[in-house]
């Protein structure tokens, strides 16, 4: 806290615009006067000033115009607002550029409005410098009308192109955070629901390119017609145009299931049937690579890579495995695999959540 010297200059105001609130209260100064602070104690921007800190600070405060210090200080109960005359030239320099937009509009209107036949009204207002920043808030987004988004989704497009790659990206990236840390709540409050495996294989496949990152295109119901091959009802398009193959079971099903004679830990019916069936998929994909390469290129333009597709089963919650001899054993058996993985439901929240760290970390920088 600065020294306060226990005499300041001040000007008492005298002004008849301050009105009765403000007469008799004092503008303290720091070293010479300000050259634009009447003896009346009129000053650009004091009334309105001294309004608000009366409004915040009711009748225990000191406004003090400084040289080149801006700041508050509480001392012997008080508040000591001090203002540097440079933010006070800042704020008159927008006062004139506002005022002058203003009365530009001003005119604009009744000279349009009395001479129709010289002068015709514009259609577009003048902008205020700063008025956005007042205006805009998240709180505001559900009262938007039809026409707001409209004009919105016609200026965003022009306005990303103006900025740098840099700020367009930090755009990007906090929007995203936000729709990502909504679909994780859900993820993680619909984990301990008992939803039916229709409402699951319907969430996943309708959310799986947000929650999963890698992934460019869902692919469901692949109608090739290829005698009476069964093929699967939902596919995955990587980032460099290779298919996985998606099994999706529900979060309570049971991964694994106790060999008592051994000690040991062996899949259970439902993992063991999600196996068998993932990896017939994979050899009919595998066998009609052709078929299946043409129909993808035809309907979804889609150009695939070497058809040899990699399996994925989404089921269980890893979570509930209390036992390390569990986990070990969970892990032996996926690693046991070949081309299939399995990815349990708390798995696949966290890597959303990891994924909505790197974003977060990104963008404070």
């Amino acid at each position: 806290m600065r020294a306060v010297k226990k005499k300041l200059k001040h000007v008492k105001i005298k002004n008849r615009t301050y009105g009765n609130a403000l007469k008799g209260v004092c503008i303290y100064y720091e070293g010479k006067k300000p050259s634009n602070l009447k003896k009346d104690g009129m000053i650009s921007f004091g009334k309105h000033i001294l309004q608000k800190l009366q409004r915040k600070f009711p009748g225990n405060y000191k406004w003090i115009i400084t040289d080149s210090d801006s700041h508050i200080d509480l001392f012997r109960g008080k508040y000591l607002v001090y203002t540097s005359k440079t933010l006070l030239s800042k704020m008159g320099g927008e006062s004139i550029t506002r005022n002058r937009d203003i009365k530009n509009d001003i005119v604009d209107h009744f000279f349009a409005a009395t001479y129709p036949n010289h002068f015709a009204a514009e259609d577009i207002q003048v902008y205020v410098p700063g008025l956005l920043s007042k205006v805009i808030s998240p709180a505001m987004i559900p009262q938007l009308s039809s026409e707001d988004r409209d004009v919105l989704n016609k200026f965003l497009p022009g306005y990303i192109a103006s900025e740098s790659i840099s700020s367009v990206n930090l755009l990007k990236a906090q929007a995203q955070i936000k729709s990502l840390k909504e679909l994780a709540a859900y993820l993680k409050k619909a984990i301990q629901s008992k939803h039916a495996e229709s409402w699951w294989q319907k969430y996943i496949r309708d959310n799986i390119l947000l929650i999963q990152q890698g992934y460019i295109k869902a692919i469901e119901k692949m109608n090739v017609a290829i005698g009476n091959t069964k093929l699967p009802d939902f596919a995955l398009i990587t980032h460099d145009n290779y298919l996985d193959i998606l099994e999706i079971k529900k979060p309570d099903t049971n991964l694994l299931l106790p060999d008592d004679s051994r000690g040991n830990y062996y899949f259970d019916k439902e993992i063991s049937k999600a196996i068998i069936q993932t990896e017939n998929y994979m050899s009919q994909v595998h066998r009609h690579g052709d078929a299946i390469r043409s129909y993808l290129i035809d309907k979804h333009k889609i150009q695939l890579q070497v058809l040899r597709p990699r399996g994925i089963i989404l089921a269980g919650n890893a979570s509930i495995l209390t036992e390390q001899k569990q986990k070990d054993d969970l892990r032996l058996l996926t690693q046991g695999l070949k081309d299939v993985v399995i990815v349990t439901y708390d798995e696949l929240l966290s890597r959303l959540e990891n994924y909505i760290d790197v974003l977060e970390a990104h963008t404070k920088k």
